[in-house]
């Protein structure tokens, strides 16, 4: 594929994925959860997406290949274990994309009474349509887009912080640390998006200088803008009634700017939420691509436009998927069956990464500082936010691995039938 995305295009492509859904959805969610103690899972799940991004941004750099850990995986685990690999993230972004698509829904609703659903289909259309023509165009639409968003949070926060009031973070953890603990696996969902960066490294200029700098760029620019954020809206209206709404930062700019603050929100909410989406189906389409042309997904995934250079059929295919997700799921099942998915696919990269440094070779650009601490610290906080996902995240992302050996199984046998013939 062409590479074709600079180091800025690589970070909107990351803060894009991460700000938009994390922040005007999640926030909510995790408010429900937690009560004003949402800003501690938020700490909690910043602390376990550097122990998870540092080692994540050393396999990028060592192999910058379309996929982004269904490529590390592969190299280094061999195919059996690349397809399973590639089939949990790729269902993870396939379900996630469905909290991401209805929070753009909501707040187009909250604007214009369109449906949710109806919202989510339109908005994958338009992303589908941006990414057939091709990664250069897509790039740097989601560049423009992004600045734009941010910049709306940015007012957002100096418009509503003298308008906090201290009270209603009392009491600070209602529910206690049983309320927490979910609240950082939402949280941690709110940070996925550096990942994104590594899913795209083969149209990534100078990748081994490229990708660790926008995968670490990616967490630095949106951990202070989720803290601030968070902070305004559980400082302005109850934790309780942010969990309840489908647009929930839209209501706490009503409560402190009117109509306008309200105005405010849905139209950066429209943008971040929209850029979101983009990025998840260049992910989705990526790893379906990189499966398609390593025959472990029917080849023709593999296609590349011979004039827009765009993987057509894998970002086509995947555009139905998320349309689909979108007109039929709910945001809380979104987030917890590809929450499930999500985290249980960084286990794999991490022992690619353990099997390549023992093999030795030449050093790569970036490597993991202290890595005795950081890759132990990294299994456990996989480790520890997939049991935080629950019966629910358990059973629809056990389901989804379970139908993926279903789907391999029945691709080996049919190869092993066809050898004989072709001998």
């Amino acid at each position: 594929m062409r590479r074709e995305l600079g180091l800025g295009e690589a970070v909107a492509l990351g803060v894009g994925g991460t700000v938009g859904g994390g922040i005007f959805v999640l926030v909510g969610v995790a408010a429900g959860q937690a009560g004003p103690a949402a800003l501690v899972a938020f700490l909690l799940a910043f602390a376990a997406s550097v122990a998870i991004a540092l080692p994540y941004a050393e396999l990028a750099c060592r192999l910058p290949l379309a996929g982004g850990g269904y490529a590390f995986v592969r190299g280094v685990l061999g195919p059996h274990w690349g397809f399973l690999m590639g089939w949990g993230y790729w269902g993870a972004y396939v379900f996630l994309s469905g909290y991401v698509t209805l929070g753009f829904g909501g707040y187009l609703e909250a604007a214009s009474g369109l449906p949710a659903a109806v919202g989510a289909v339109t908005l994958v259309a338009a992303c589908t349509g941006l990414n057939l023509l091709g990664a250069k165009v897509s790039g740097r639409t989601q560049a423009a887009v992004v600045l734009v968003a941010v910049a709306g949070l940015c007012g957002l926060v100096a418009w509503g912080l003298s308008a906090v009031e201290l009270e209603r973070l009392r009491p600070f953890a209602p529910h206690g640390p049983g309320g927490v603990f979910p609240a950082a696996l939402v949280a941690f969902l709110a940070f996925g998006g550096f990942d994104m960066v590594a899913a795209a490294g083969e149209e990534v200029r100078q990748p081994e200088r490229n990708l660790p700098r926008a995968i670490l760029l990616t967490l630095a620019a949106v951990l202070g803008l989720y803290l601030l954020v968070a902070f305004v809206a559980l400082g302005t209206i109850p934790a309780g009634r942010l969990g309840a709404s489908g647009a929930p930062l839209a209501e706490a700019a009503e409560a402190f700017g009117g109509a306008a603050g309200r105005w405010l929100v849905v139209a950066s909410a429209l943008l971040t939420t929209a850029a979101t989406a983009n990025a998840v189906l260049v992910v989705t389409s990526r790893v379906a691509f990189a499966m398609g042309r390593d025959r472990l997904l029917p080849a023709r995934l593999g296609a590349v436009h011979q004039r827009t250079g765009a993987p057509w059929v894998a970002v086509a295919v995947n555009g139905l998927l998320l349309a689909a997700v979108g007109a039929a799921g709910t945001v809380s099942f979104a987030a917890a069956a590809g929450g499930f998915l999500y985290v249980l696919h960084f286990l794999p990269p991490l022992v690619a990464l353990v099997l390549l440094r023992r093999r030795g070779g030449r050093p790569p650009a970036f490597t993991t500082p202290a890595p005795g601490l950081l890759l132990p610290l990294g299994f456990a906080a996989a480790a520890a936010l997939a049991l935080a996902s629950g019966p629910t995240g358990f059973a629809a992302g056990g389901g989804w691995l379970l139908l993926g050996l279903a789907v391999h199984g029945a691709r080996q046998l049919a190869v092993r039938r066809l050898r004989p013939r072709v001998g």
